[in-house]
């Protein structure tokens, strides 16, 4: 079980090296022993090891980063300097030498393997999957102890440990203000409290409990009927909820639910200082991985235009965010006071929110979910506030209603994409080059075989010809059925991205070729039989924590997903035939609002739009605020 394997994976990082495979598997004991030497003898143990290591350690390093407006001119000719003397030093033998060797390169990766060298791998059959999904314990209990909050448990083998998932809806959070719930969620996570700083809270949620965080959810829910159903979602069925995440050890139960009421109740929103950095810092992150991670920031982009979820999506995670992170700061610094009333009104109106727009998700062992319970139940009921007086009225079911944030995010969809085909301008000397369109209609039903082919795309034409033969660093066919939307994707792309557009638009006659050919017939199903096993790979994963089994549950059970649903799911992968193949390669050809999304630099646009006259709008992220005073 999992349980089994998670023990296993431990002892290796012992065994491995020859060293006894129990030493990495047992420590409570040793955890407890120190825990009650320090409480004991108020042990410095911790406190020696930063003195000597850190304090009192005096190797320094000072680093100046200086930022540049050429860096991309600067990188370029800094290139051509060294290859120019690279060759000076070689002789006119050595340059051809290497230029023969690039030749037969390309040659050994345009070969493809013989039948008997790929028979000679090793590999599974259809018999040795597991017909039927993973599937996870789920309880659910409605109004738990007359709470009105639903109660959701999973009873699994956790070793004593306790994981405590507990959220609430923020839709009543006006959709002009949606903004701002990032910098709720930052200072939940690093403030302090009335009574300690933020250090001493921290040190304080570090010593009673295994860890507690705070995140934002935003995710789409089939409507009411649609259970056993796997179809094309409208995207206007939404959940929007504020998690508080934690985990501990049996006796510190109560501990537990003493932070999650100190973090829901008493963080001191006033902390400029702590949100400040906090956002600088989140801001930087998401400019860094734009330049190193442009391939999911084009996915996000081009998913955006297609459903009012992926939108909400782009809006606080993707590109969008980062001009809204931005007014976010200069918000926070032209009046803090009047920024510290909104961030306390969105509190109140979340922690006095409808309790049937809650719900405690807890996962352990059995005795750990009896302990829980009894400690949840007086949380639930005694230390959440109720507003007797004005009463909240009750959250929509979702499923069955469209979510507040609906309407305003269409009129914003409708003004926000000024073009079907955009370029994201960055200093980088690759691109990143996204192209999709929509393959299933709304409500259609979507066949799992789709999985299966999109998985074929990606480890065979997209990694041939795009990844091997032309050297990006990483190339996807990527396929969702919830939105019904289909894209390509390249990571550090060193080709202008006019070529590997041109590349994608060969992906679909590839499928089609390999049907004509050897490579996908009736007869021989080898391919079809290796594209059915890494999809199941990909969908079952490898085996869960306690804590990530509790979650999944709880994601499928919010999602609205039954085990029907699931189970049709994966019939339709493991029963793929060539007839699929054909269908999805054809939905490829005729896919339809047909849109282009590419992170590259100003001079690759430029050279793509002088070579075929493809004029994309051109998206320029302004540059980096200079170094700012902090000390205010």
């Amino acid at each position: 079980g999992l349980r089994g394997m998670e023990i296993f994976l431990g002892a290796l990082a012992q065994w491995n090296y020859d060293q006894s495979p129990r030493e990495a598997i047992i420590y409570e004991d040793a955890l407890k022993m120190l825990k009650e030497e320090i409480d004991r003898t108020g042990s410095n143990l911790f406190q020696q090891m930063i003195r000597e290591t850190l304090i009192s350690n005096n190797h320094r390093v000072s680093l100046e980063l200086y930022p540049s407006a050429n860096l991309e001119e600067e990188q370029l000719q800094d290139q051509k300097i060294q290859i120019a003397t690279a060759q000076s030093r070689m002789s006119d033998k050595e340059y051809q030498n290497i230029i023969d060797e690039g030749i037969k390169l390309k040659k050994l990766q345009a070969m493809e393997e013989s039948p008997e060298v790929i028979a000679s791998n090793p590999s599974l059959s259809i018999s040795d999957i597991d017909t039927a999904p993973v599937e996870y314990p789920i309880h659910v209990e409605d109004n738990f102890a007359k709470s009105g909050i639903q109660l959701v448990l999973h009873e699994v083998e956790s070793d004593g440990i306790a994981y405590v998932d507990f959220g609430l809806d923020v839709s009543m959070i006006p959709y002009d203000e949606i903004s701002l719930l990032n910098s709720l969620v930052a200072l939940l996570n690093e403030a302090g409290t009335s009574e300690m700083n933020d250090a001493e809270f921290r040190n304080y949620i570090g010593k009673v409990t295994g860890g507690v965080s705070a995140n934002l959810q935003v995710m789409s829910t089939k409507p009411a009927g649609w259970d056993d159903e796997n179809k094309v979602l409208p995207g206007v069925n939404i959940l929007s909820m504020l998690f508080i995440r934690g985990k501990c050890t049996t006796d510190k139960i109560p501990d537990l639910f003493d932070v999650f009421e100190k973090v829901l109740l008493d963080v001191n929103l006033d902390s400029k200082d702590i949100l400040r950095n906090s956002l600088r810092a989140d801001l930087s992150g998401r400019k860094s991985s734009l330049t190193n991670r442009g391939h999911s920031f084009a996915d996000t982009r081009l998913r955006g235009r297609y459903s009012v979820r992926n939108f909400l999506g782009e809006k606080m995670q993707g590109y969008s965010s980062l001009d809204s992170s931005a007014a976010v700061l200069e918000a926070v610094d032209a009046d803090w006071a009047q920024f510290v009333l909104r961030l306390d009104r969105m509190r109140k109106a979340i922690i006095n929110g409808n309790r049937n727009g809650m719900i405690l998700n807890l996962t352990g062992d059995k005795y750990v979910l009896d302990a829980a319970m009894e400690v949840a139940e007086d949380f639930l009921v005694n230390k959440l506030p109720v507003d007797l007086g004005n009463p909240a009225p009750p959250t929509p079911d979702f499923r069955s209603t469209e979510h507040p944030w609906v309407a305003p995010a269409q009129d914003e969809m409708s003004r926000a994409f000024s073009s079907q085909d955009e370029g994201i301008a960055v200093p980088t000397q690759v691109a990143y080059v996204g192209e999709g369109g929509r393959m299933y209609d709304v409500g259609e039903n979507v066949s799992g075989s789709s999985s299966v082919v999109s998985h074929y795309l990606s480890t065979g034409y997209m990694w041939d010809v795009i990844r091997a033969k032309n050297g990006a660093y990483g190339a996807y066919s990527k396929f969702s059925s919830t939105d019904g939307v289909g894209t390509f994707l390249t990571y550090r792309d060193p080709n202008t991205p006019d070529t590997t557009l041109g590349l994608f638009n060969g992906a679909a006659q590839s499928v089609l070729d390999d049907v004509e050919s050897s490579a996908l017939t009736r007869d021989n199903n080898a391919a079809i039989t290796t594209a059915i096993i890494g999809t199941i790979g990909g969908l079952d994963g490898s085996a869960k924590s306690p804590q990530a089994a509790g979650w999944e549950a709880l994601i499928r059970h919010l999602y609205g997903e039954s085990t029907i649903s699931r189970q049709r799911h994966r019939n339709e992968i493991l029963k793929t035939t060539v007839d699929d193949f054909i269908d999805y390669a054809q939905r490829i050809k005729s896919w339809r609002e047909q849109s282009i999304a590419i992170v590259a630099s100003l001079s690759a646009f430029n050279e793509m739009q002088s070579r075929t006259g493809h004029e994309l709008s051109v998206l320029v992220q302004a540059n980096a605020n200079q170094e700012e005073d902090d000390s205010e």
